[in-house]
């Protein structure tokens, strides 16, 4: 296995013979007009090169409604928007092109609502609001998948109890008509790793969950290597966590965990690297072993023109997409760019 160190330099003779340039490798460039707040961890990749956000629309209210905004591969959007103006999006996920969200809101006990109770709604692929149910769950909802076979899963945290104090992670099964068919928890952790949920993604008959160590302490001092796992969580609420094998590097800084086709992407770059590269490590999500590495443009490349790349990054295998504003630009404005990935394997 080439170290990341040699796959640069590889890659650096690649781009630098008569091979695509950087500017070649962008395929498409598309302006989108941003609705309400930009994009933090809330955000989530569709199958088809679709990319979902929780866009806060009144950001000025205490009770503010919140919905979600998904902009497809030609710049234009569709917003979602839940029906009750005191809910608060939890947590939502890409179904058929449609969306699936879960949702409590603020003080909601005052409304005559037990705590645990939440909206869980359905929209079909135009936006339109096809069911909305009730569920009670047991803990706080942060991430969502819906299964090949139309099943939902969702993760939350337990509050603190008299025997811990610390919140335990679990969740829920759901069927198609939001019926609770299997509750779940997550096993415990190593003493002093706390393993944080990152992003979430439907699978045949599972859902996946990234993991995260951000500050994983060794002998007093912070880890060169973070602990990065993924999560398999079955229909039946089985639970198993594979530690994917990150190699220790001083010199690189990762700044992105993403999920593509069948695998998990840890997304980062290098000191030194000369042009700035993009580098992208697959690792299988059944068996968690490191298959491949592909090196794009940075992030922010764009014939220096997009000035501020913003969390909205997703890997579709071959190609990858991020938003990212125009210097001078009305801030409403931001471009979609995708740009083509080469594969390491193939600069040897």
């Amino acid at each position: 296995m080439h170290s990341r160190w040699t796959i640069t330099l590889l890659f650096l003779a690649y781009v630098s013979s008569d091979h695509l340039s950087y500017g070649q490798h962008i395929l498409e460039d598309v302006p989108v007009s941003w609705i309400g707040q930009r994009p933090g961890r809330s955000n989530q990749c569709g199958p088809n090169g679709q990319f979902f956000y929780m866009a806060d629309l009144r950001p000025e209210k205490e009770d503010h409604q919140q919905s979600v905004v998904r902009v497809n591969r030609d710049g234009s959007t569709l917003l979602f928007q839940t029906p009750d103006q005191r809910d608060w999006i939890a947590a939502f996920a890409a179904a058929n092109n449609g969306l699936v969200v879960v949702a409590d809101f603020p003080n909601r006990t005052s409304y005559g609502r037990p705590a645990q109770e939440f909206h869980l709604y359905h929209f079909d692929d135009q936006g339109n609001l096809a069911t909305n149910h009730t569920v009670s769950f047991d803990f706080q909802p942060t991430h969502m998948a819906v299964t090949s076979s139309g099943k939902i899963v969702v993760f939350g945290w337990h509050q603190p109890n008299q025997k811990t104090s610390e919140a335990q992670s679990g969740g829920a099964v759901l069927d198609a008509n939001d019926k609770i068919l299997q509750l779940f928890e997550f096993p415990p952790t190593p003493k002093g790793i706390n393993l944080h949920p990152a992003r979430m993604l439907g699978g045949d008959g599972v859902a996946y969950l990234i993991l995260i160590d951000d500050a994983h302490d060794s002998g007093g001092q912070k880890s060169i290597s973070r602990i990065y796992s993924v999560a398999t969580i079955g229909e039946s609420g089985r639970v198993d966590i594979n530690v994917l094998p990150v190699l220790p590097d001083d010199k690189t800084h990762t700044f992105n965990y993403l999920f593509g086709p069948g695998v998990a992407v840890e997304q980062y770059h290098l000191d030194h690297d000369t042009p700035f590269a993009s580098h992208f490590d697959e690792y299988d999500l059944v068996t968690g072993k490191l298959l491949r590495t592909k090196i794009g443009p940075p992030i922010s490349y764009a014939a220096d023109s997009i000035t501020e790349p913003s969390a909205a990054t997703c890997y579709l295998g071959d190609e990858i997409f991020w938003m990212g504003q125009r210097r001078g630009d009305d801030p409403k404005l931001v471009h979609r760019v995708t740009s083509k990935l080469e594969a390491a394997a193939l600069h040897k």
